[in-house]
């Protein structure tokens, strides 16, 4: 009976065959990397970027995987780069020559996508900087963020807003992140205030791995500044409020970002006490608020405080979700895990404004990549911190708090 059954399987095949219908393949499983600091400095980013990203594989291969592909499910694979450049290459090549990943969510800032560039260019596996600020310039590697040149006219623009409004902007003083991220951001604040008609006394560079706020305040403070713009990553920031707070220096207007200004989890870290005397008197740069008003953002906050409970929702699981998005788009294009039509279907992405796979308040408008890999339809975004909470003060159409507080002005 078996060698029956058998025969008769094989006849089958082979009429339809000989009658041209293609059989579908059998779903091949998709190997995406993750590659993010999950240990070090800048550990809490990372984790937070990975919830996001699990939740939406989760939930695709949980209703049946990739379409296209068979119904494929998509395995994450994930990278620790401890926030270290040359961690970040070893791990890269790894995740492209021995687990053969398909696409590459990550590196996450600046020092190590510019690390990543060159290694996705000799194995041509494609990747996403989720906040680096670099112009990819390249075929295999692109950005969801803003560049760099853009914060530091977007700064510029909200120094102008609040001179529109009445308050005292001049002279600037700048602070920032001595790397390449914060070099570009404060040159390109720099030159876009100076065109404005607005003086910037002094820029002061800062060591990332600083311990110690302290002297950076000190040097502002003994500059005597109207507004001072801070360019600061989370754990620099958090020092920086408390330098201040400690000094009982809160005389300018203080203006920074990103995440050293906006990031979720700032307020709790700094204390009520700490924070309602400088947050709240401060403007912050942000990716991603709450309280914006994008249907995709609104349903994956929900979700994600349904997935991981007591957990923050930040702006870098939003970044996690948002990534996630695009690559399971991507794939869906694609058809297949390889490499290079992965990342050809990645490029060519296009997606309307206001579409559910958004999640990005920055992205503000339809959604693609140019030529050289840089996001387009995205616009930075100012918040105000109170009681906790952050609130869109700028741009105004999308703004949530209309009469935010403004030192000099009623």
């Amino acid at each position: 009976m078996k060698t029956l059954l058998r025969s008769i399987a094989g006849l089958l095949l082979a009429v339809l065959m000989m009658a041209g219908v293609t059989l579908p393949a059998l779903a091949k499983d998709v190997k995406i990397g993750l590659l993010m600091p999950l240990s070090g400095r800048y550990a809490e980013t990372g984790i937070s970027v990975r919830r996001g990203v699990e939740m939406i594989l989760n939930e695709v291969n949980a209703a049946g995987g990739i379409k296209s592909m068979g119904g494929a499910k998509v395995n994450l694979v994930l990278a620790d780069n401890g926030s270290d450049p040359t961690k970040t290459s070893l791990e890269a090549r790894r995740l492209m020559t021995e687990e053969k990943v398909s696409f590459i969510l990550g590196p996450y800032s600046t020092p190590e996508s510019e690390a990543f560039r060159p290694i996705a260019e000799r194995y041509k596996v494609g990747g996403v900087g989720l906040q680096t600020t670099m112009v990819p310039n390249s075929q295999y590697f692109t950005m969801l963020s803003l560049t760099a040149d853009t914060f530091g006219k977007g700064y510029a623009d909200f120094v102008g807003w609040l001179r529109s409004k009445g308050a005292k902007v001049d002279p600037v003083v700048i602070t920032f992140a001595n790397n390449d991220y914060g070099q570009v951001v404060a040159k390109s604040a720099q030159a876009s205030l100076q065109a404005m008609g607005i003086k910037v006394t002094e820029a002061i560079p800062v060591d990332p791995a600083t311990k110690d706020m302290t002297p950076i305040v000190l040097r502002v403070k003994s500059l005597n500044p109207a507004l001072v713009v801070s360019v600061v990553y989370y754990q620099d920031g958090v020092l920086l409020h408390k330098a201040r707070f400690n000094m009982n220096y809160h005389d300018p207007i203080w203006i920074g970002g990103a995440a050293g200004f906006t990031d979720d989890k700032l307020w709790n870290a700094l204390t009520d006490e700490v924070a309602s005397k400088t947050l709240s008197q401060s403007f912050g740069l942000a990716f991603y608020s709450e309280d914006a008003t994008l249907p995709g953002l609104k349903s994956a906050l929900a979700r994600g405080r349904a997935a991981y409970p007591n957990v923050q929702m930040d702006p870098s699981f939003v970044f996690g979700v948002q990534a996630a998005n695009l690559i399971v788009k991507a794939l869906e294009i694609a058809r297949n895990d390889d490499p290079a039509a992965v990342n050809d279907a990645f490029r060519s992405l296009r997606i309307a404004k206001g579409s559910p796979e958004i999640v990005l308040p920055i992205i503000s408008g339809d959604f693609s990549f140019d030529k050289r890999g840089v996001s387009q339809g995205t616009n930075p975004l100012f918040v105000q911190w109170a009681a906790g909470k952050k609130a869109i003060v700028y741009p105004e159409n999308v703004a949530s708090l209309k009469n935010p507080i403004i030192k000099g002005v009623k």
